[in-house]
C-alpha cells in the first residue's frame, strides 16, 4: 500500500507543484481519480488528508535516488529529506552516517535542481537553528527558496527555516483578508509575513533573533513589499506583549513551546479575531488546547500538518475569541 495525498479537482495541479517542490511526490507511481479528487503518490506524510491505496506503477524514471544506492543502502537510507531552494538537508542515523558520501551523490544525481546536500545534526539553540555540515556541493548555506509565487532567501545556517510549511502558509493566507492587523510572533524569515503582506494585511512580524530581522527585511523587499507596509520588532516577544496593539489574526509558529506564551498573546486578539498555533504534539499525548484557554476562547479547527517524527506530529489549532472581552490599547 502507497500513502496519497487527497485533494479535490480544482486543486490538483497546486498540490503536484507542491510536492514536486518538497520531494514528496513519489514519481514511481501515478495519480490516482476518484470522485471529484486526485490522489498523490507520496515519498512521505505531508499535510493534508492522507490515504493509502494500491499504487498504480510508472513508467516514467523515478527521482528516488535511493534506487542508485547498492542494494544494502536501499531499505535503511532515508526516503524523505527536505529542499530549500537548490539545496537537499537531510538526516542521517548513527549506523549510517559513515555512508554519506554515497547518499549524498546519489540524491545530486536523481535531483537535476539540487546543487549542495547538507546534513542535518538537528536544531538546537535559542533560535531553533539547524546544526548542518555541507557534504556535498559548495560550502554555502545562503538560498533561495520559491514557495507560492513567492521568493524566501536565508542562511540556513544561521535562521530557521522549513519548506514543508509551505502549504499552510498558503492556507493562512487564503483565509485572512485585505486589510487584517496581523501579529507574526515568531516570524523567523517572515515566509507568513510576506505572504500576508502581499494580499494586503498590516503586518508586525517579531523575531529575537538578528539574522532573522536582516533576512525577513530582504524578504520583504525581494516580494515587493514596502518597508512603509509592516513592522518588524527584532525581540523576544514576551518582552514587548504590554508595548504592541491588538490583531485580527495572530500566527504562533513555535512549535516546540508555544503553551507559555499562549496567554499572553491571546490578550492581543481582537473579537472574532484568530489565533493560529502550531505545536508538536506525541502520538500517545491527549493534548487539548482548550485546557489552556479563558472561556473567551474557542479551538474551532484542529489538523496534523505533517509528522514530526516517528512519535509525533506538528499540528495546527485555529482558535477564535467569540466575545468583546479584548484588552483596553491606546494603539
Amino acid at each position: 500500500m502507497i500513502k496519497h495525498l487527497k485533494v479535490v479537482e480544482t486543486q490538483a495541479q497546486k498540490a503536484k507543484i507542491y510536492l514536486e517542490d518538497c520531494n514528496a511526490l513519489n514519481d514511481s507511481f501515478l495519480p490516482i481519480k476518484e470522485d471529484g479528487f486526485v490522489l498523490w503518490p507520496l515519498n512521505f506524510e505531508v499535510e493534508g488528508e492522507i490515504i493509502e491505496r494500491e499504487g498504480l506503477s510508472s513508467n516514467r524514471t523515478s527521482r528516488d535516488y535511493r534506487l542508485k544506492l547498492p542494494s544494502n543502502l536501499r531499505e535503511i537510507a532515508p526516503r524523505a529529506f527536505d529542499i530549500c531552494g537548490s539545496m537537499a538537508i537531510i538526516k542521517l542515523n548513527a549506523d549510517i552516517i559513515e555512508y554519506s558520501d554515497i547518499i549524498s551523490k546519489s540524491l545530486l544525481d536523481s535531483n537535476p535542481n539540487i546543487d549542495r546536500v547538507a546534513l542535518d545534526r538537528g536544531v538546537k539553540g535559542e533560535f531553533r537553528i539547524r546544526e548542518l555540515l555541507m557534504i556535498q556541493g559548495e560550502s554555502n548555506f545562503i538560498t533561495i527558496h520559491k514557495e507560492n509565487g513567492l521568493k524566501i532567501k536565508l542562511d540556513v545556517s544561521k535562521v530557521y527555516f522549513s519548506p514543508r510549511l509551505a502549504m499552510e502558509r498558503k492556507r493562512i493566507v487564503d483565509v485572512a483578508v485585505e486589510g487584517e492587523d496581523v501579529l507574526d510572533a515568531f516570524a523567523g524569515v517572515s515566509p507568513f509575513s510576506v505572504g500576508l503582506a502581499r494580499k494586503g494585511c498590516k503586518l508586525t512580524s517579531v523575531d529575537s533573533n538578528p539574522e532573522a530581522e536582516k533576512w525577513s527585511h530582504e524578504n520583504f523587499a525581494l516580494n515587493g513589499i514596502k518597508q512603509s507596509e509592516y513592522r518588524f520588532i527584532n525581540s523576544k516577544i514576551e518582552d514587548i506583549i504590554p508595548d504592541l496593539g491588538i490583531y485580527d489574526r495572530i500566527i504562533m509558529n513555535n512549535p516546540t513551546n508555544p503553551i507559555p506564551y499562549l496567554e499572553g498573546l491571546s490578550s492581543l486578539l481582537k473579537s472574532n479575531g484568530f489565533i493560529h498555533l502550531y505545536k508538536i504534539v506525541e502520538k500517545d499525548e491527549e493534548f487539548k488546547v482548550e485546557n489552556h484557554l479563558s472561556s473567551d476562547f474557542k479551538c474551532v479547527s484542529q489538523r496534523v500538518v505533517h509528522p514530526y517524527s516517528p512519535q509525533s506530529s506538528m499540528m495546527a489549532f485555529d482558535i477564535t475569541r467569540a466575545v468583546s472581552n479584548v484588552r483596553n490599547t491606546n494603539q
